[in-house]
């Protein structure tokens, strides 16, 4: 079993995938900032799938706890358009 342990304070990479035509890089900031004070807009970077349809957006944050990163998490879902937060 492998049990592996994140020291916090720490940067976490996370990466949301969304419909493109429900989601943007303006939700996805609004959110972040509620959780990551210090994160900012051109902190994400955005790119589209092949087709379009698809948008992800990348941003590392300093996340200070589980707690912090499975509120961030839970709030992204409840966002119409997100497919998946890693």
């Amino acid at each position: 079993k492998l049990d592996l342990k994140i020291d916090f304070p720490c940067s976490y990479p996370i990466k949301v995938i969304g419909v493109s035509a429900k989601i943007s890089k303006d939700s996805v900031y609004r959110i972040s900032r509620l959780y990551f004070k210090e994160i900012s807009f051109d902190d994400i970077q955005q790119q589209y799938s092949r087709k379009g349809n698809y948008v992800s957006f990348r941003l590392s944050v300093l996340a200070e706890g589980e707690n912090q990163l499975k509120a961030f998490h839970r709030n992204l879902m409840e966002l119409d358009g997100i497919k998946m937060v890693l």
